[in-house]
């Protein structure tokens, strides 16, 4: 979402999401209301750091892994990627090496469990990261001394390796923006990959859980990440969505990108409807199969087929499927033709199949 492109209509679903939200809080409504009038992108870090509904609400959503409401909060997530990633370069050229920072917060038990059987294992942390230079502030955080019922204090250190900053995702030192400069805090945008290398317990209900940033230095893959990273679609979200059996949203995301850019390719629009096309066969859809199928050939030529030596090159980390060709879309087109018991159309497409100048591969697909 940090480069995908944004404009007024987006920034316009998110205050109505907001409202949606807080529409029954006054108090939160006139935040909202102020914020939209006097939103600018340069303020991205200062609004994350406010004790505001903003925080609250895209907190929330990245917790409960909502990505429908992730998606229009991305106008927003996008302008907080930029300026932490150009805060993060200032900070680079300045000298940063390797830091150390602290994260304070109270776990249920089982997490905890969880926690310890992941030593030496690689975890990701849900969301935006926030964490400060000051032990003592993480303490605060995780209820040191407190009387926690139920819970238990954990401080994380996280040790990060300049090697791997700049790489996969940003984090810079965000004290000069932030609404509370005292805490030294420094950010982490989502999706930083830790290793847990140490968990010890130092009290009653006291955890100290040492985590090293993943580095795995590899040119090919450095490229593959920055590739992602510079072509994110809407459709590698319906890609993703698809995997996870979220059909509805795949739907979604697949139709946003058809109605928002003119400009993709016949390939890759071939690639979005042959995709719907699958949704709609397993969701038992079989006329809305068919339609999507029947774009997805309008859209593919003839002479396109699977190059299988290519196919298993390294991909950037969130490569579509392989490429529907004619081949695979009259497969399909058969196979629906046949389950609604229409032997006459679903005889034309396997003889159409057939008929392909395909791979062995894609041959071995349909015979």
């Amino acid at each position: 979402m940090g480069h995908m492109h944004y404009d007024e209509h987006h920034f316009n679903q998110m205050w109505n999401l907001f409202h949606r939200r807080y529409f029954v809080n006054a108090t939160a409504a006139q935040q909202i209301r102020n914020l939209a009038d006097d939103y600018k992108a340069d303020q991205a870090i200062n609004y994350y750091t406010q004790d505001s509904c903003l925080f609250r609400f895209l907190n929330e959503i990245l917790r409960l892994e909502n990505f429908e409401n992730l998606f229009k909060f991305g106008c927003y997530i996008s302008d907080l990627y930029n300026q932490l990633e150009n805060l993060e370069k200032q900070q680079i050229q300045n000298g940063r090496q390797n830091i150390t920072v602290f994260r304070g917060k109270k776990y249920p038990t089982q997490v905890i469990q969880q926690l310890k059987d992941s030593v030496g294992n690689l975890i990701t942390l849900n969301g935006l990261i926030s964490t400060t230079k000051m032990y003592n502030v993480a303490a605060r955080f995780a209820g040191i001394g407190e009387k926690r019922e139920g819970y238990n204090s954990v401080i994380f250190e996280f040790k990060i390796d300049s090697k791997c900053i700049n790489l996969y995702r940003p984090c810079a030192d965000i004290k000069t923006f932030s609404q509370f400069p005292d805490e030294k805090e420094v950010l982490f945008f989502m999706g930083f990959i830790w290793k847990i290398e140490f968990m010890d317990n130092y009290g009653t209900n006291n955890w100290y859980v040492v985590l090293e940033s993943y580095t795995d230095y590899n040119p090919e893959l450095t490229r593959s990440i920055l590739d992602a990273r510079l072509n994110y679609k809407y459709s590698d979200v319906g890609d993703i969505l698809q995997q996870l059996s979220d059909h509805t949203s795949a739907i979604d995301f697949y139709q946003r990108m058809l109605d928002e850019d003119e400009n993709i390719s016949g390939q890759h629009r071939c690639h979005i409807y042959f995709n719907m096309g699958v949704i709609a066969e397993d969701s038992g859809r079989n006329l809305d199969a068919i339609n999507y199928f029947k774009q997805a050939n309008s859209c593919v030529k003839s002479s396109e087929s699977v190059d299988i030596e290519e196919s298993t090159q390294l991909k950037p980390l969130l490569v579509p499927n392989i490429a529907a060709t004619k081949l695979h879309i009259y497969n399909n087109l058969t196979r629906v033709y046949m389950s609604i018991e229409d032997e006459r159309s679903a005889r034309k497409y396997f003889q159409d199949a057939v008929e392909q100048n395909g791979s062995q591969f894609e041959h071995a697909t349909v015979l």
